[in-house]
């Protein structure tokens, strides 16, 4: 007989809803938009024929049967995410599995484009990817190292620097301003994109530029920066991201930068770690190629 079970993505987006007791805070978690952690909840409650949530301005909260649901899943969840990290750490072929934790925009744009170089070298270790785009607890999450955004390290972690992080505003070329015109002058004909995980990064790239007050309209608010940059593409407004989101973009002549100001954020990235990551011979050896690739050798140059 066919089990009546929901899908693991409803389940996760619900258990993750209610944990943090926000749609926009388990959407950062999962990889996903509020919008779609809403919709997996609905679709979820649908199919049981009950509400989850009591749903208030500005507040989520767990129905009676939400929380006796949630109570009963939990564990079921532990379990199947514990038979995936046992399988994985298993031996397989010969391998030594890793598991690393990446921002998903350092990830996709910095991190995988090199990947192949490391596959190529070391083809004996298997290493197994997420993203997170929250601090990670290595004891909860099972994860042998993660890439951190940050001014400094978090406290209490084994870390390397790999890079700082350059700002480039950008936009479509058709949205390139008038040859010799002031930048404020310039800047006024744009709608800027704010991102949510960053309110005060147009407020430091043009304070670096000597410019406080400029008069610019407000472009809408996004809380993914591939999102951002297809908006910029679309000649909708003026994107502040890092060089390495649009290199190939600026490449191919999809993005221009009508302002040739980069500056330095306040943010450089990092690779963290615990100290028992440090007696795995495949760390090592992918510690040892991101150090490399990243220009450096464990430290500030």
């Amino acid at each position: 007989m066919r089990r009546k079970l929901p899908s693991t993505m409803a389940l996760q987006a619900f258990e993750a809803s209610a944990r943090l007791q926000s749609f926009t805070e388990a959407a950062r978690e999962c990889c996903l938009t509020p919008g779609a952690i809403s919709r997996q909840v609905r679709l979820l409650e649908a199919e049981l024929g009950i509400s989850l949530f009591q749903r208030q301005p500005g507040r989520l909260a767990l129905s009676r049967g939400g929380a006796a649901y949630l109570e009963q899943i939990r564990a079921a969840l532990a379990c199947i995410e514990q038979a995936g990290l046992s399988l994985g750490r298993g031996p397989r072929d010969g391998a030594e599995p890793l598991s690393i934790a990446t921002l998903p925009g350092f990830g996709a744009r910095w991190l995988m484009p090199r990947y192949p170089a490391f596959v190529a070298a070391q083809p004996e270790v298997a290493i197994r990817f997420c993203t997170r785009t929250r601090p990670l607890d290595f004891e909860e999450h099972h994860c042998d190292a993660a890439i951190y955004c940050g001014a400094a390290p978090p406290a209490g972690m084994l870390s390397d620097w790999l890079t700082d992080e350059e700002q480039v505003a950008v936009c479509a070329p058709s949205a390139r301003p008038p040859a010799r015109l002031p930048i404020a002058e310039a800047l006024a004909r744009y709608r800027l994109f704010p991102h949510v995980d960053r309110p005060a990064a147009w407020d430091e790239w043009l304070a670096e530029l000597g410019l406080r007050h400029v008069a610019t309209p407000q472009g809408p608010i996004f809380e993914q920066m591939h999102l951002m940059i297809e908006a910029a593409m679309s000649g909708l407004g003026l994107a502040l991201v890092p060089r390495f989101m649009v290199h190939h973009e600026l490449a191919a002549g999809l993005l221009v930068e009508p302002f040739a100001e980069p500056v330095s954020s306040r943010c450089s990235y990092w690779m963290v770690y615990p100290a028992a990551s440090t007696r795995l011979g495949s760390f090592q050896s992918f510690k040892g190629w991101l150090l490399q690739q990243a220009g450096a050798s464990g430290g500030r140059p």
